[in-house]
């Protein structure tokens, strides 16, 4: 039952999942009309999110990823440079756009996410579905209000989870959220937008 629950949980809080409902919510947030946003959410996908997907499913296709979760942390390099890549596009597409200033600072998260998560790949494995989930919680504070903050419980869930399934250990979860919290609690500072 419980082993249902943490792959029910897991599958909901994936990682691509997570972050595109945080990207959808800025744009939400923003003034402007529904064509700019449209236009910004069809970009956000080319760019940050065919690329770490098209790596996925050809590596997946192909073998070099074993189960949907990458539980293997070896077999999460070329989706996560991809991810960095897609990011560092997106960024660079978007302040040529001059595209409003929150939506600059959620994109530069998401790219210094990736480069974090990614250089932490390399030495040691961290939760992605961690991160993913806490990013989206620091969204719906920084952005939308302080009243979110009961949130945080879902990233203490989504934790849970990935140590009961045996994909994380705690050292790694906790290490997940934290490293979102300072990148992007930091990156919405540089921008004036850290409201707490």
């Amino acid at each position: 039952m419980l082993k249902k629950f943490s792959l029910l949980v897991s599958y909901i809080s994936e990682p691509f999942l997570t972050s595109f409902l945080a990207f959808g919510l800025v744009l939400l947030r923003l003034e402007g009309g529904i064509g700019d946003k449209f236009v910004w959410g069809i970009l956000a996908v080319i760019f940050a999110g065919l690329p770490p997907t098209i790596t996925f499913i050809y590596e997946k296709r192909s073998g070099k990823i074993g189960d949907w979760f990458i539980t293997n942390r070896l077999e999460r390099r070329d989706v996560h440079i991809a991810w960095i890549f897609g990011s560092v596009a997106l960024s660079l597409v978007f302040w040529q756009l001059a595209v409003p200033r929150l939506l600059i600072a959620t994109v530069l998260s998401l790219f210094f996410l990736s480069l974090v998560v990614t250089i932490a790949t390399f030495l040691w494995k961290i939760s992605v579905h961690v991160v993913g989930m806490t990013f989206l919680i620091l969204i719906l504070l920084l952005v939308y209000s302080s009243n979110f903050l009961p949130g945080v419980l879902i990233i203490g869930l989504i934790a849970w989870t990935r140590i009961y399934l045996g994909h994380h250990t705690l050292s790694q979860v906790t290490a997940a959220a934290l490293l979102t919290v300072l990148v992007v609690y930091y990156t919405f500072y540089l921008f004036g937008l850290a409201t707490f």
